[in-house]
């Protein structure tokens, strides 16, 4: 893209100084989100604008602050429009995580838990929780250390993004057979897991 302002973006801005100016040709003010001028600057560009040898270039710099200030209140309301937008996802991608179905465990790759959905603190049951902080090989029958320090070696060595993941069947406490599915997270700091119980446990509703 070229780089006509001498910064980066310059078409977005670009862009944007077209609405501003398009809104303020179609009479429309400014909604002052963006702040407004002081009593001091208005009364300069008044006392220039009064004078005929300043007036053209006041009347051009106060042309140029109305622009600046739609372009505030532009920027103000897509701001708006963004943080609504994101909040909306991020209420939409917990209610998914938090009522699904299968347990979720989020895992650093060291074995610790960050964090597990109610599912998972169903599957694990009561003497488990919290989860968060615990090694998730403890939650496990005893004998399994090895064979989930190599899945979790073997997850946290790949490239994130994976989208084949590593199966491992392991066994809960009372030879309850499990088995987890687990890829890197897109950061690459931690692990995301799928635990599947078979044959599955019945769950309460």
């Amino acid at each position: 893209m070229a780089d006509t302002h001498g910064y980066r973006n310059a078409e977005s801005h670009d862009r944007l100084r077209r609405s501003a100016r398009d809104l303020i040709e179609h009479g429309v003010p400014p909604r002052n989100h963006g702040g407004t001028l002081s009593v001091d600057a208005l009364q300069l560009l008044y006392e220039r604008a009064s004078q005929p040898d300043s007036a053209a270039d006041a009347l051009k710099l106060l042309h140029e602050l109305q622009t600046y200030q739609v372009e505030l209140d532009l920027l103000y309301e897509q701001l708006q429009a963004n943080e609504l937008e994101i909040v909306e996802e991020l209420a939409h991608y917990k209610s998914l995580y938090e009522q699904a179905p299968a347990a979720y465990l989020i895992v650093a790759t060291d074995g610790e838990i960050i964090d597990g959905n109610p599912r998972a603190e169903s599957l694990f049951g009561e003497a488990a929780l919290p989860l968060t902080g615990k090694a998730l090989s403890a939650l496990l029958a005893s004998g399994q250390e090895q064979a989930l320090a190599t899945l979790l070696k073997r997850t946290g060595d790949a490239m994130p993004g994976t989208q084949a993941a590593a199966n491992l069947s392991v066994e809960l406490p009372h030879h309850r057979p499990l088995v987890i599915s687990a890829r890197p997270a897109a950061a690459g700091d931690s692990i995301l897991m799928i635990l599947s119980e078979f044959p599955p446990h019945s769950a309460s509703f």
